[in-house]
């Protein structure tokens, strides 16, 4: 069913699961000037991390502190109960660090341009998205170090492990998803994203079976992860680049650049209703969400756009804000 169902029809699915949480902004925090990318948080401890040009920063306790120095970090994946890696996009490696005190426990290198890593506790393999050659790093958590490349078969985005030997990512440049077999380390399928111009963040749902890609042209597509099948949209806002799930609550959260943030809730067989559309800030194209809490954390700088009103960067007037309710 296409999400395009509207309003009522949300309020009536959700008032039958579980009451409808309405969203706002709680605060903001003011941290360095500078570019960033992915946002995590770390649940137990209520600790959010952000990936920046200078490193990776932690919001502990109220205040910023910077734990890492790498160059162009995107990525910050939490990993276990201390590990974290961050994707160093200026260094072509990765870095395995303690989350908790900073201390750099191994510096691995990737392909071009490490951008997404999504984590599969199945077999112990951390994956690095490539952006610049265009394939997947896979990194042994254990042993501290990779021990393969996979082609992509184009520009690797956001990525998500199915927990059943299976990994999915968005393929930027085709608008499609790339389906890898992790024992075999090849793509064995794409699934082509019908309407979608430039997946980016991917989030899965074990309980419906669904892909949900979020697109930079104002839409999230569904896509059944075993046979690649269409089913339908979520409407969102502009220059998406994150889409995360809670299947508990059974609620997903899709940001975008133009400052709205799009919240959904998928039903158990797939259908998907938008509850909200929330304002946020420009730039709020990333967020970490605490589940214990209910919590998203979004990072967000004033955008700067080109003549034409493209999206070039986001760098000055850096904030994390607090949603919830």
């Amino acid at each position: 069913m296409n999400a395009r169902s509207g309003l009522a029809a949300a309020l009536l699915f959700a008032t039958a699961a579980a009451p409808v949480p309405r969203y706002a902004i709680l605060g903001a925090m003011r941290g360095l000037d500078g570019s960033f990318d992915y946002v995590s948080v770390d649940s137990p401890t209520g600790d959010v991390y952000v990936g920046r040009d200078f490193g990776v920063q932690v919001l502990r306790g109220g205040r910023f502190t910077t734990l890492l120095r790498r160059k162009g970090v995107a990525s910050v994946l939490p990993i276990g109960e201390r590990l974290m890696l961050s994707t160093n996009g200026d260094g072509n490696s990765a870095t395995l660090f303690d989350r908790l005190t900073g201390r750099a426990i191994a510096d691995i290198p990737t392909g071009n341009e490490p951008d997404g890593a999504a984590y599969d506790p199945g077999t112990g393999l951390a994956f690095v998205m490539n952006g610049g050659s265009d394939d997947v790093t896979m990194i042994d958590v254990a042993r501290r170090k990779a021990v393969g490349r996979i082609a992509a078969g184009g520009g690797p985005e956001g990525a998500v492990a199915d927990g059943r030997g299976h990994l999915f990512l968005n393929i930027e440049d085709h608008n499609a998803i790339a389906v890898i077999a992790i024992a075999a380390r090849k793509v064995v399928r794409q699934y082509p994203l019908r309407g979608c111009i430039e997946p980016t963040g991917i989030a899965y749902d074990e309980t419906s079976g669904l892909l949900i890609s979020a697109c930079h042209n104002g839409v999230a597509k569904l896509t059944e992860a075993k046979t690649g099948r269409d089913r339908g949209s979520i409407p969102i806002g502009q220059g998406a680049d994150g889409s995360i799930f809670d299947p508990t609550r059974r609620l997903g959260f899709i940001p975008c650049i133009d400052g709205t943030l799009t919240v959904y809730r998928l039903a158990p067989d797939g259908r998907a209703f938008v509850l909200q559309r929330l304002k946020t800030r420009d730039g709020a194209r990333t967020a970490g969400y605490d589940s214990a809490r209910d919590r998203l954390y979004l990072a967000a700088a004033r955008v700067e756009r080109d003549a034409k009103g493209n999206y070039v960067r986001a760098r000055t007037d850096f904030r994390i804000l607090t949603v919830g309710h």
